[in-house]
């Protein structure tokens, strides 16, 4: 066996997809494992469990009547299979990831660290207000940064995550629709948002149709236009997209669906890119969600934003 700095390394000979062998095949923590099932026994249990009695009557007759069937591990075994799973998380400690999951953006641990402060952590959601109005103050704050930020009119500050505050921007779209009698069932989705998007849409009750990307991994203007009609609802853009790419033709985009009578959302999941730079509200983005964890290193969350129209 031979060692460099990323480790240890056989000398034996690569195979034929390039991968480095070791007599045993075994390579470490950091690469595969059997499945658990194949680990572990369904027959026992590295754990010793008291003995306790079981009261059936509360389960209306939905008692299981058989073995769950999970595999039982040792300690040695539980531990290894948990630390090799963490040792493949990518984060702040091995490297700056500047868009996509929410796991890669730059989270100091200094900031989690605040977010873990009492009277943060501890807040009970039905709490007294009198008793969190330090909290509450900050978040009034945030909400007036967030609208100065974005452009927009208003804001929610309750959604939960991004999918959440999709939904809440969605909703709030149907809302004004239904103001003004408008019974629109279409949500258009180009290839290049992300995969929430049409999820949402879908939750919140319309069709959704595809948009092409062109050749550049953009959207595509003219098939956009030559889509749109009195049953889009809305087009749902994510900006930067999921390529990375800032729409150079948004603000076209947001002309045309508005000249459709329809409504214009954005995925703020790549805020970070561009905050401070441009505000969506000056492109003609009706409503938007920010992924606070992703733009402004905060723990996991969302909050949406409207434009009157």
């Amino acid at each position: 066996m031979t060692v460099n700095p990323s480790g240890w390394r056989p000398s034996t000979p690569a195979n034929e997809e390039g991968e480095t062998q070791t007599v045993t095949g075994n390579r470490a923590l950091m690469l595969e494992e059997p499945l658990l099932f194949e680990i572990g026994s369904t027959e026992q249990s590295g754990v010793d469990f008291p003995k306790f009695e079981t009261n059936s009557g509360r389960l209306g007759g939905l008692e299981r009547n058989r073995g769950i069937g999970l595999a039982g591990l040792s300690e040695p075994e539980a531990v290894r299979h948990y630390t090799r799973l963490s040792r493949q998380n990518y984060a702040i400690d091995l490297g700056l990831f500047p868009l996509g999951s929410c796991t890669m953006k730059h989270n100091p641990r200094l900031n989690e660290k605040v977010a873990r402060l009492p009277g943060f952590a501890d807040i009970h959601p039905l709490q007294p207000q009198e008793t969190v109005q330090g909290a509450i103050e900050l978040i009034n704050q945030l909400a007036f940064w967030l609208l100065d930020l974005t452009g927009m009119h208003g804001v929610a500050m309750s959604p939960k995550a991004g999918a959440h505050g999709e939904l809440c921007g969605l909703l709030c779209i149907r809302a004004a629709l239904e103001a003004r009698g408008d019974k629109r069932e279409v949500v258009l989705v180009p290839e290049s948002a992300h995969g929430t998007n049409p999820a949402t849409a879908a939750f919140a009750g319309y069709r959704v149709e595809n948009i092409p990307a062109n050749k550049a991994g953009r959207v595509d203007l003219e098939a956009l236009k030559a889509r749109l009609g009195p049953d889009v609802a809305a087009v749902m853009i994510t900006n930067p997209n999921t390529c990375g790419l800032f729409e150079p033709d948004m603000k076209a985009i947001s002309d045309a669906v508005h000249a459709a009578g329809g409504f214009v959302y954005c995925d703020g999941a790549n805020f970070n890119a561009i905050v401070g730079k441009v505000r969506p509200g000056d492109l003609g983005v009706d409503a938007m969600h920010i992924n606070l964890h992703k733009t402004f290193s905060t723990p996991h969350g969302a909050v949406a934003r409207v434009r009157d129209r």
